[in-house]
């Protein structure tokens, strides 16, 4: 079912609602759902509107204010669009976020997750593999890699995801719990160390994350009316590093 959306109509985006510890996620991994990065981001739908511009919500149903896009990421923005194929006559919401203001070590990048509505078409009961897929529809297979600005030669520049542009990326799908595991030991805790003082389980453990841990979907999961902040939690949970906040 796909259905076509006011201009003015705002669509809640799809956002887990649990959490659980990493050892526990190797179910996950045996029923075939596939794990990505999840980023110390700002969650952002990114509307582009019929009248030609391009606008940013929260997923509370507010605009955004806690950042505005420089001209070269509207101009990325609108390369991207073109890129999908979206006409311009109609309304396309991208699922996105913003590494921006949650850490220092990262600065005006966007990054995409899913898209809900093509062409003012709502996607609805559309599998989450097949919107994925549509966005990778004209990429190539080059990396976009994060290099720490602040604490320069840490570590090696990192594989954060597949280039979209200069600025915007989208996580890899990763398969295997096994895989998994060499993401979180790998990647994670790499990108992460700089910002990381003490054991998680000492009583001040402090974490300050670049990547705050994984994302695990279900491919097969069906897109539903996103009408309400809780909604399409059933195919979507995640797992977290441990910060002074949470345990997981």
């Amino acid at each position: 079912m796909i259905t076509t959306i006011k201009p003015t109509q705002y669509i809640f985006p799809p956002r887990s609602q649990d959490s659980i510890p990493f050892n526990k996620t190797e179910l996950f991994a045996n029923m075939d759902w596939q794990a990505q990065l999840k980023y110390n981001d700002t969650h952002a739908m990114i509307k582009y509107t019929k009248t030609g511009t391009i606008e940013l919500w929260t997923r509370h149903a507010e605009k955004f204010r806690s950042y505005t896009p420089p001209n070269f990421i509207i101009e990325q923005l609108w390369q991207l669009h073109e890129t999908l194929g979206l006409s311009k006559q109609e309304t396309n919401i991208l699922d996105g976020g913003i590494l921006d203001n949650k850490h220092c070590a990262i600065r005006d990048v966007v990054v995409i997750w899913d898209i809900l509505v093509r062409d003012s078409q709502h996607l609805l009961n559309t599998t989450y593999k097949s919107r994925y897929d549509s966005l990778l529809r004209n990429a190539d297979t080059e990396s976009w890699y994060y290099t720490n600005p602040t604490k320069p030669n840490t570590h090696t520049p990192l594989d954060f995801g597949i280039k979209l542009n200069d600025n915007i990326l989208i996580p890899r799908n990763i398969e295997g719990y096994h895989h998994w595991q060499e993401t979180w030991n790998n990647t994670i805790n790499t990108a992460n160390a700089p910002y990381t003082t003490g054991k998680p389980s000492d009583k001040n453990y402090d974490c300050k994350p670049v990547i705050e841990g994984l994302v695990i979907k279900n491919p097969s999961g069906k897109l539903k009316q996103g009408i309400k902040e809780k909604n399409n939690s059933e195919w979507i949970i995640r797992t977290r590093v441990a910060t002074g906040r949470h345990p997981f």
